[in-house]
């Protein structure tokens, strides 16, 4: 038979083990909320990734110098904005150009929109590459000739 002190030590025990037992749900519901949200960023990254395409449309026989003018095409199924492109002119980061938007907006880089790149730059004869990164890592590069 159990006395008093016995029945006591026992609820002590058991309200202890159900603070921690409450205590371990909460850190592991902490911890599974963070997953899961850093789950649903990735993805939406993911998928934002797989519906962004660009081609640099420029006939690379005919690309226009002083300035050069390069031609971009959103073949994606997403808005970018066109202030947050990376251009690189023969491997150099340019910093140094204006944009031009034509087709359905003046204002976003809407699908099936055109994006005009000048960039103050007079090439010299021989080989050249330019390289027209988004917002998101999509890159489209094209070699060429003046």
């Amino acid at each position: 038979m159990m006395g008093a002190s016995g029945a006591s030590t026992q609820l002590i025990f058991f309200i202890s083990a159900l603070i921690v037992a409450t205590a371990v749900v909460a850190v592991a519901a902490n911890g599974v909320s963070k997953i899961t949200n850093g789950i649903d960023q990735k993805s939406d990254n993911v998928e934002k990734d797989l519906l962004t395409d660009i081609a640099i449309i420029n006939d690379p026989e005919e690309v226009p110098n002083d300035p050069v003018r390069i031609y971009v095409k959103n073949v994606g199924r997403t808005v970018l904005n066109q202030n947050y492109i990376t251009v690189m002119l023969d491997g150099i980061a340019v910093t140094n150009y204006t944009l031009t938007l034509s087709g359905n907006t003046l204002s976003y880089w809407d699908p099936a929109s055109m994006l005009t790149i000048s960039i103050d730059q007079n090439l010299t004869e021989g080989d050249h590459s330019v390289q027209v990164t988004t917002e998101n890592g999509v890159s489209d590069k094209l070699s060429f000739r003046i």
